[in-house]
């Protein structure tokens, strides 16, 4: 899909995601990585809209990074990967970025070698659980995938929460000991069981592709209001870093990822003093502004803001203020902090 159609929270996350952990243990690349423009949309078989977009990195040809680990047993094979990822969800449904790695070829890439070596092509990406991916043909078929299919649980509660806290366990042993664990399996087990009663769950079975997809809402319908209430917090952080801008401490510096090469910044507002603009260039493609906040102590919290305007014509208004160690956290009006007091 075209990058102006990705919309401009997602493509924030992942920009800012890709800037945050440049250099650090977490970037195997040594600061080398960059998104590509590459975007693809990801489906899930509940949500009618794009459920996910997925942001294809370059990773760019630094000696000594890690490389990807494919097959097993004989068949171990260490590829360099060319591309990682960043997967971020469209909405609240799941986590802000849901999935990412610097070492993994994109799902995408991966669902559409598998294809080819079939003949056929992908089109259209799901994304059915965590490390789970398929890959749809034009008519509708699988064609390919990665990671496990998720099998129907049958039996789950309708409401999770009535069974938080109430843990149950279930342990199986030989019934007498053996030298080593080859013959474990010929011995007969004991199953012992603690804890609450335990639900009455099995793993269901599906004869089709076009079968999962219909009944997936249904069948993982408590997983997936589990996932969607463990990805609330991070959402509303999200929407109150929207809403009343984010905290930079004073005397440090704060990296804002630009979105693309060319741009021109402003800072205005009430701490707009404070402030000492850095653009740096982070890569051949891409760049970050470092905001570095003046080491004073403040009375109150300072709001200052920052315009991006890029030669596309894109612009962002991103909101910010600044705050010291030793300032009250109840001292601006209408700040919205108050509700955090207690």
């Amino acid at each position: 899909m075209n990058l102006d159609e990705v919309p401009l929270g997602a493509r924030r996350r992942a920009s800012q995601l890709l800037e945050n952990i440049r250099g650090t243990d977490m970037d195997p690349t040594k600061g080398h990585a960059a998104l590509s423009g590459e975007v693809n949309a990801i489906f899930r078989p509940d949500l009618k809209d794009i459920a996910y977009f997925e942001f294809v990195v370059e990773l760019g040809r630094e000696r000594g990074r890690q490389v990807a680990i494919s097959g097993r047993g004989e068949e171990l094979k260490r590829t360099p990967a060319r591309h990682g990822f960043i997967i971020a969800s469209s909405d609240a449904h799941d986590h802000p970025v849901s999935h990412w790695s610097l070492d993994r070829e994109p799902p995408s890439h991966q669902l559409s070698t598998a294809a080819k070596e079939k003949g056929a092509k992908v089109a259209r990406l799901f994304k059915l659980d965590a490390l789970s991916y398929a890959g749809e043909a034009e008519n509708g078929e699988m064609i390919a995938q990665t990671g496990q299919l998720p099998m129907p649980i049958e039996g789950l509660l309708s409401d999770v929460d009535k069974m938080r806290g109430k843990i149950s366990g279930t342990m199986a042993r030989p019934g007498a000991a053996s030298k080593d664990d080859e013959e474990a399996s010929k011995e007969p087990h004991e199953v012992r069981n603690r804890g609450q009663r335990r639900q009455q769950t099995k793993i269901g079975s599906v004869g089709s592709w076009k079968e999962l997809r219909e009944i997936y809402g249904d069948a993982f319908g408590p997983l997936l209001v589990a996932l969607k209430q463990q990805a609330a917090p991070a959402w509303e952080i999200e929407n109150l870093v929207g809403e009343m801008g984010e905290g930079v401490m004073t005397g440090t510096s704060h990296k804002v990822a630009l979105l693309e090469a060319d741009a021109s910044v402003e800072v205005s507002g009430d701490g707009a003093g404070l402030v000492k603009v850095e653009v740096m260039p982070t890569t051949e493609t891409g760049g970050c502004v470092v905001l570095h906040v003046a080491d004073e102590k403040l009375r109150e919290e300072v709001s200052f803001d920052l315009l991006v305007s890029y030669r596309s014509g894109l612009q962002e208004h991103l909101r910010f203020f600044a705050v010291s160690p030793t300032t009250p956290s109840n001292t601006k009006p209408d700040s919205g902090m108050a509700e955090f007091e207690e």
